[in-house]
């Protein structure tokens, strides 16, 4: 939106560069979509020194089988700390967009005439509302009513680890799925050969079905099996730290009178791999499209918007079911096996293995 010729004002609760707690995997689609924005913008990513380029996952089995797979698009690992700030950087480099640091959004006030934001320390008033407030939007409640539901979401913890043994290659990153912790996974997504992200994830509901400590859990696995060997004498260097992912693959209202929502916020997050800064990068860009078309007819009304759910539910949602079902079928230890096994003996199978994750 930076030539849009709109008066444009980004709010973020913190100052940065700050920390966000993720697993820090970058699908190929964030690069594809910086550069339909501004192709300087994919350039100045390629060149951007703080990111790892991966090529593919390393998946183990619960029998402990293992297949690499290449990805369709190559990724990348990169701290939030750092790309959020890079990001943010092209905000400010445009010159064209107001940026407010450190405004916690307390409330929203709806009117005909938008939304108002109740912040510490004042209010303002937007005629649309863009909100990528993440897996716990007051927006996506506020607006659209949004009761988070624990089949479709899922709670995981992260610290980034040196000196962890076993690291062959830092352009694989892994995924190390375990019969007693089924459906969720536990990673280890390098930033180079001596650093990495290490986390575990699993849904909500049985999270909650299971009454996990999902802390207590993480320190089980870093304790057990081959992981015992290959964390002996890693050192965290960061505290082990909580986050939620709210999952896609269901049919959401994600937009209405003045506001959209996107990203986390909008349920976005991949229900297979737990990925969800692509699609909230394409999901910021429809937004930014409908908000200036909003503009161009003066019409902010719900039925204006609408347009944006329906290209995410042509576009995307189908993706996001069979992700949906994956992750479903993936929660029978014995069927994972023989996948990774097929994946083992066979390259055109991790070839479409690659591409389905």
């Amino acid at each position: 939106m930076k030539d849009s010729g709109l008066s444009v004002c980004l709010v973020d609760k913190q100052r940065f560069p700050r920390d966000k707690v993720c697993g820090d995997a970058i699908g190929g689609r964030a690069g594809s979509i910086l550069r339909s924005i501004d192709p300087s913008y994919a350039d100045a990513w390629e060149r951007f020194p703080g990111k790892n380029n991966t090529r593919g996952w390393q998946i183990t089995s619960p029998g402990g089988k293992t297949a690499r797979v290449l990805f369709a698009k190559p990724g990348h690992v990169s701290k939030r700390i750092d790309f959020d700030n890079f990001l943010l950087g092209l905000v400010r480099d445009s010159g064209t967009i107001q940026i407010r640091e450190n405004i916690t959004v307390k409330d929203l006030e709806p009117s005909d005439s938008g939304t108002g934001l109740v912040y510490n320390g004042g209010t303002m008033q937007t005629r649309v509302l863009i909100a990528a407030d993440g897996a716990h939007s007051i927006a996506a409640r506020k607006l659209a009513g949004y009761v988070p539901d624990p089949a479709h979401f899922s709670g995981a913890v992260r610290a980034y680890y040196e000196k962890i043994d076993g690291i062959e290659d830092p352009a694989i990153i892994e995924i190390h799925l375990m019969d007693k912790f089924l459906p969720g996974y536990f990673w280890i997504f390098p930033l180079s050969s001596s650093q990495a992200n290490v986390g575990f994830g699993m849904l909500s509901s049985d999270i909650q079905k299971r009454k996990l400590d999902l802390k207590k859990v993480f320190q089980e696995i870093l304790c057990s099996g081959i992981m015992e060997k290959r964390f002996a004498q890693a050192v965290r260097i960061s505290p082990l730290e909580g986050f939620g992912l709210p999952l896609g693959g269901r049919k959401m209202k994600i937009s209405g009178s003045g506001f959209i929502l996107t990203g986390d916020a909008a349920s976005l997050v991949d229900p297979l791999n737990g990925e969800g800064i692509g699609n909230a990068m394409w999901s910021g860009k429809l937004a930014a499209e409908a908000a200036m078309k909003a503009f161009t007819e003066t019409d902010f009304s719900a039925e204006m918007f609408r347009n944006y759910d329906l290209q995410i539910q042509q576009r995307l949602l189908p993706e996001l079911r069979k992700k949906l079902f994956l992750q479903r079928l993936f929660n029978r230890p014995w069927l994972i096996d023989l996948l990774v096994g097929a994946g083992e003996r066979s390259p055109v199978f991790r070839s479409w293995l690659g591409k389905k994750l």
